[in-house]
């Protein structure tokens, strides 16, 4: 993902208009717009001073822009750095695979706690029968799990911090004192 889809993805998750992202960071809508369409590119202040109003790393807007190759550099850098080791391994389906274990990164142990409650949040919609809600349940969890990752380190505490503030816009919704905005 780009720059600007991460910004997109990452404010409208939040529930946040062009509007309201540009105020927050101090720049016009029609900037946010443009970061967001790839017209213009974010320089690195306007970078911080967005990641903060979407509660973010920087990372997280930036870190995704590449193609495989500069994905397997990236992890060589992380294997070298971190004690790497790759282990084969067969899958559930009897598939061999490979994956890399970084022996000196304490904080994987984390990520993989979450990934496990993920997994169990997409094994329990998969029993819903409906349709229509099965879905919006599963696209629910990924959003949850892609929001962890956006906010790491601080995911845990700024989680609750914002799903309280969905549930509070949901319910204003619902009273009709909080009017939808399309962007």
């Amino acid at each position: 993902m780009t720059i600007g889809e991460n910004i997109r993805r990452i404010r409208k998750e939040r529930g946040l208009t062009l509007k309201q992202l540009g105020e927050a960071v101090g720049v016009s809508e029609a900037y946010i717009r443009a970061y967001e369409s790839g017209r213009r590119n974010p320089k690195q202040k306007a970078l911080e001073a967005l990641a903060a109003a979407l509660c973010v790393n920087v990372e997280a807007l930036t870190g995704a822009d590449f193609d495989g190759v500069k994905a397997m550099h990236r992890l060589f850098q992380v294997f070298r750095q971190y004690s790497g080791e790759l282990v084969e391994y067969t899958d559930k389906d009897g598939n061999e695979q490979v994956a890399v274990s970084f022996g000196s990164l304490m904080l994987m142990r984390s990520w993989f706690e979450r990934y496990e409650k993920y997994q169990n949040e997409i094994e329990e919609c998969e029993k819903i029968k409906d349709v229509t809600e099965k879905a919006n349940a599963l696209l629910r969890a990924e959003e949850s799990f892609n929001l962890w990752m956006d906010i790491y380190p601080q995911s845990e505490p700024m989680l609750e911090l914002l799903k309280a503030q969905k549930s509070h816009d949901q319910f204003m919704d619902h009273l009709g004192l909080n009017p939808k905005n399309p962007d």
